[in-house]
């Protein structure tokens, strides 16, 4: 078993994800080697108001984008969803994918990536 204290893990601000407007904060709750399968990590994420985490493509992974609370634009191959609390979404390899806070307060997500 292994029991993440990843509410104590220090916060990363980073700058422009994949080339995106304004800032995300993440914490890595859990990481690779801490995963017996194809996981590659596990981030508690929280994309800034007006910022986004910009369109990009996935190539021999799978990632999962889960809305824990506030609004945000999700584009997916080019389709456009507003997503909210509860919503998930899963970008395939070969796919590309972004998101853009469009509330007005932090927009939380957890992702996880898996490889194939």
């Amino acid at each position: 078993m292994n029991i993440s204290l990843a509410k104590r893990a220090k916060r990363i601000v980073q700058e422009k994800c994949h080339n995106g407007k304004g800032a995300i904060l993440f914490r890595e709750v859990f990481k690779k080697s801490d995963f017996r399968s194809n996981v590659q990590f596990l981030h508690e994420t929280s994309v800034i108001p007006n910022s986004t985490i910009g369109y990009h493509k996935h190539a021999g992974n799978e990632e999962v984008y889960y809305v824990i609370d506030g609004k945000g634009l999700m584009v997916v191959d080019g389709q456009e969803k507003v997503v909210g609390p509860g919503d998930a979404v899963i970008t395939y390899g070969g796919s590309s994918h972004g998101l853009k806070n469009i509330g007005n307060k932090n927009l939380k997500i957890l992702v996880f990536e898996a490889k194939y």
